[in-house]
């Protein structure tokens, strides 16, 4: 993923399916070999009276994992962190002993560092909540309207292919598919100190779009491996 370019990351709730431990485990690999993109993720509630988690909390200590960080980029600060929502909380058995606060509270809390003590221009959510016909159960247009504050929110969870961005009051809202099968590109603009929307679309990945050949050598390898194991 560094390699492909991604700045900033989160976890959802399949990041938790081989248990802490595992998620642990790939963590501390990657960032041992060849380093991973930044990992945002503020809502983790480890358990003080298990050891099951101890190894997912050293990494969070060691700054594997961060509740949030600041990018500067073309002059603008932007404050960027990472939530799991709470249907994917509840999907997400494999965490235990791990539990997850509330994102709603969590992210009052993030925008208030960001804004007051990081001074960031904009605040960007990467958040593993989702997008839901029933109003009532899409929890990120709810955040978007419960937390005032941020700028954008990078869903997920729902495997919503959003064909325009949604506007829900100030927060612009874009998810782009499931399984890679989209980019999202949002291209975004500071105008008289505010962000405007200047363009977006989906682009399809598909086989007119040349794999990129060292990448592509290093999966196959890894297809190789796989089998043979």
């Amino acid at each position: 993923m560094k390699e492909m370019g991604y700045d900033v990351v989160t976890l959802g709730n399949h990041e938790f399916d081989l248990m802490p431990q595992g998620l642990a485990r790939i963590l501390n690999s990657a960032h041992q070999k060849r380093g991973m993109p930044h990992i945002v993720f503020s809502n983790p509630v480890f358990h003080p009276g298990s050891s099951e988690d101890d190894t997912l909390e050293e990494s969070f200590k060691n700054g594997i994992v961060k509740h949030y960080i600041i990018k500067e980029i073309q002059g603008i600060r932007i404050g960027i962190f990472g939530v799991l929502g709470k249907e994917a909380a509840e999907v997400s058995p494999f965490a235990r002993p791990m539990k997850f606060r509330d994102p709603i509270e969590t992210s009052h809390e993030m925008v208030k560092i960001l804004r007051e003590k990081e001074k960031a221009d904009w605040v960007f959510c990467l958040s593993h909540g989702g997008l839901r016909k029933n109003k009532s159960l899409s929890e990120d247009e709810r955040l978007a309207k419960e937390v005032p504050g941020i700028d954008l929110i990078v869903s997920g969870h729902s495997h919503t292919k959003l064909k325009k961005p949604l506007m829900v009051d100030q927060t612009l809202i874009v998810q782009a598919g499931v399984h890679g099968e989209y980019v999202g590109v949002l291209d975004l603009a500071r105008e008289k100190g505010k962000m405007r929307l200047n363009g977006y679309k989906l682009v399809e990945v598909d086989d007119s779009i040349q794999a990129d050949e060292k990448i592509q050598k290093r999966v196959e390898s890894y297809i190789g491996l796989i089998n043979e194991r």
